[in-house]
């Protein structure tokens, strides 16, 4: 089998390429109820919850409605990997008897890319928004008094002015300083996918979410990728179990990886870029992509001019997303600051957008506001194996918690349906022992699955303490059988029972106390497969 040659038209130019904002046609002031300045997830949830309860409102993008997770986040993103596991898969034919020859071809999937993207044409073009009753409009919006914006686009300006506003202008990739590195053409989360021709040899900068994805991902479609991290070890947020399998899964996929690399110089080649380590090693290749994370775009926006607080980690917020000084300011999104996911900008947009109503609405978003924290819903990281996390760790449960910790560990060895797959993988639960031996009490606090289907198990693993259930009704509810889920019941069963079968249960470790060798089997062989 060979895989095919682009056989599809050329992208549109990444340019051009969006749904472009009609320009504007009047010059005379625009008065609302409601200004959104910002059309990514969270502006256009907190823009649409305000229409459909009858305000009027003006919706400001300076860019194209949609936002990152349309263009270059999750979108893109995922379907680059999609496309890079399908050609990962094929190769892995060969051990049924095919032969797989050839490589996948850059135009074809960039073409892909953007085919994907336009599938959300209906529901995030300015043409769908203003049909949902919300009128746009393009530039770059500031504040120049209390209550009133002035849009600036094409050198054309025009004035917006509304009694309530919510600020949902996102966050844009973090420029480290490094000697020498603005003076390179490098790639970011926001470019990479709009590169003419695959990378030769990428280097990866950021050992985080993003950059670990896209490291898998092009190495998969064929790029030499070398990966440099300045910490200990990758997803740092995420068990050190989940960290070391994507170590080895990258590995295994060719992606070399420095760990503790701290790069101080950067210089452009004739082939490309180097990089200067602190040990005064080099590493050369002919892109770099930095991906060492984001920071919320607080800056021009006269956000002084309001009174409205802020610092480089974001608008300042109460819970409810309201500026703690501004009052007629909401914030939403990543512009906010802390863990910056999709399903969070949609929780904040929902909290922005109700809290822009009369006071029944900032009633809702009071006792909406716990259950909306970003900080409490699980996160995905979407490589082979997915990496998938809730709630404390191991070792920071114990640190809060002392000796009352329990964990176990269950191996996707023990699951059938793992089994059947070839599917290697775990379970880790990090809870709280009840009293005097008794469920009475066990709650569980933590939770991280490795494996296929990680970002759904997390979902329900995490339902106990979300929604406030014993672990014993989760425990004992049945599930279909064989399923993945199975993983989910069988480790709440370890909760209650000191059995082989529901994996092993031990006492919490503070940090550094794990031994590899204590790591369950499924951490050990969770390689891509």
């Amino acid at each position: 089998m060979t895989i095919p040659p682009a056989s599809s038209p050329a992208p549109p130019d990444p340019q051009r390429y969006g749904w472009a904002i009609p320009p504007e046609t009047g010059h005379t002031p625009l008065k609302a109820d409601v200004a959104v300045i910002g059309a990514g997830s969270a502006g256009l949830t907190a823009a649409l919850l305000a229409a459909t309860n009858g305000q009027r409102v003006v919706l400001i993008e300076r860019e194209r409605t949609g936002g990152e997770c349309t263009f270059t986040g999750c979108i893109p993103s995922k379907t680059l990997l999609a496309l890079a596991r399908q050609v990962h898969a094929a190769r892995q034919s060969a051990a049924l008897g095919l032969s797989v020859s050839g490589e996948p071809d850059w135009t074809t999937i960039r073409a892909e890319l953007h085919r994907v993207i336009d599938r959300f044409r209906d529901v995030d073009s300015p043409e769908s928004i203003e049909a949902r009753g919300v009128q746009v409009i393009g530039g770059q919006a500031a504040f120049v008094s209390p209550h009133v914006l002035e849009v600036t686009r094409g050198g054309q300006t025009r004035t917006v002015m509304a009694e309530r506003f919510v600020l949902a202008t996102g966050a844009g990739a973090t420029v480290p300083d490094i000697e020498g590195l603005r003076d390179l053409p490098f790639l970011t989360h926001e470019t990479v996918f709009d590169v003419p021709e695959r990378p030769a040899h990428l280097l990866v900068l950021g050992g985080g979410p993003v950059g670990c994805e896209l490291a898998q991902a092009f190495a998969r479609l064929g790029s030499r990728v070398t990966l440099l991290h300045s910490g200990e070890r990758l997803i740092d947020r995420d068990e050190p179990e989940a960290s070391a399998a994507l170590l080895r899964a990258l590995r295994a996929d060719g992606v070399t990886v420095h760990l503790k690399a701290d790069t101080v110089q950067a210089a452009r080649t004739e082939t490309g870029v180097r990089l200067l380590l602190s040990g005064g090693q080099t590493v050369d290749g002919s892109q770099l992509l930095v991906a060492v994370g984001k920071a919320p775009r607080v800056e021009g926006l006269g956000l002084e001019v309001i009174g409205a607080e802020f610092n480089r980690q974001g608008l300042k917020v109460r819970s409810n997303m309201q500026s703690v000084t501004c009052p007629y300011l909401w914030g939403a999104g990543d512009v906010v600051g802390g863990p910056m996911f999709t399903h969070g900008a949609t929780e904040r947009g929902t909290l922005a957008g109700l809290g822009t109503l009369a006071w029944w609405g900032q009633g809702v978003a009071a006792l909406r506001a716990p259950a909306a924290r970003v900080e409490d819903i699980p996160w995905v990281t979407y490589t082979d194996p997915e990496i998938a996390h809730w709630g404390l760790t191991e070792a920071q449960a114990t640190q809060q918690y002392g000796a009352r910790v329990t964990v176990v560990e269950y191996d996707f060895a023990r699951l059938d349906r793992a089994r059947t797959e070839q599917q290697p993988g775990f379970v880790k639960l990090v809870a709280l022992q009840g009293w005097f031996g008794s469920p009475l009490g066990l709650r569980v606090v933590g939770a991280q699955v490795v494996g296929p289907r990680a970002g759904e198990l997390i979902q329900t693993l995490s339902l106990s303490p979300r929604l406030h259930i014993h672990p014993v009704r989760l425990a004992l509810l049945p599930v279909s059988y064989p399923t993945f889920s199975e993983a989910v019941r069988q480790s709440y069963l370890g909760l209650l029972a000191d059995n082989p079968a529901f994996g092993r249960r031990r006492p919490g470790r503070a940090a550094g106390q794990a031994q590899p060798s204590e790591h369950p089997r499924g951490a050990a062989t969770a390689t891509s497969s």
